[in-house]
């Protein structure tokens, strides 16, 4: 009896990792891919809203470096990883969950504890670039995640404005210190590097804020007008 119930040990032992890891892998929160986006409403990134992976000069906050990625030739597809290089030296090679992550207070201190991530698409017209792949790791686990492949493309001319935008990513209550790091996979790039770059939330109004700023313009000229009409009848003593 006792050497069957030793054999089963390490089969149990296997199932309960087993069952962790897909704990663990349904504990992450999938991401959702917002598009395509037209006007020029997501941005601009030079407005405080850093690069974390491009293949162009982001205008990033001081001291906020980005993983600014070669492309060149022909290749149409990419499988990078955010790095944290200094700013005068921003290409650094592509490493693993874990390599030169970035803290949650560096984005915290810019963004707020709330962000999307905004993706500038060069390639224009019919959409034969794919976002297959978009994961956010915090402190080396996979915290937010999206699975394509997605077609792509990009309606607004120029660097630094949001084509797409995954989203919304929370970091509140995380210790200052704790690692984050983003990756992407995408295929199909013709036309130019393509860029991602931190949004607050608090830079997106939602529509019903927009309503709600309207109502209370309102309600103030309101008030306004009829303040103005009531000091209008009061008659000198």
């Amino acid at each position: 009896m006792k050497p069957r119930k030793l054999g089963l040990l390490p089969a149990a032992a296997a199932f309960a990792m087993t069952f962790a890891w897909v704990g663990a892998a349904s504990a992450a929160t999938l991401l959702d891919l917002t598009g395509p986006i037209a006007g020029h409403t997501v941005g601009p990134q030079s407005e405080s809203a850093p690069c974390v992976i491009a293949g162009t000069q982001c205008q990033n906050p001081d001291g906020f470096g980005f993983n600014n990625f070669t492309q060149a030739g022909n290749i149409t597809s990419f499988d990078v990883w955010s790095t944290t290089p200094t700013p005068k030296s921003n290409e650094q090679v592509d490493g693993p969950a874990g390599t030169f992550a970035y803290t949650a207070g560096q984005i915290t201190d810019i963004l707020g504890s709330s962000f999307v991530v905004a993706l500038d698409v060069n390639t224009t017209g019919a959409a034969d670039e794919n976002l297959t792949l978009f994961e956010v790791y915090i402190n080396n686990v996979l915290a937010y995640y999206y699975n394509g492949p997605q077609a792509i493309a990009g309606l607004n001319n120029g660097n630094g404005w949001a084509d797409w935008t995954l989203g919304t990513i929370s970091l509140l209550g995380l210790d200052p210190n704790t690692p984050v790091q983003f990756h992407a996979v995408w295929t199909g790039n013709t036309d130019g590097a393509e860029s991602f770059f931190l949004v607050s939330t608090n830079a997106i109004p939602e529509p019903e804020t927009y309503a709600m700023m309207l109502v209370g313009f309102s309600l103030l000229g309101f008030v306004a007008r009829r303040r103005k009409q009531g000091l209008g009848n009061v008659v000198p003593a």
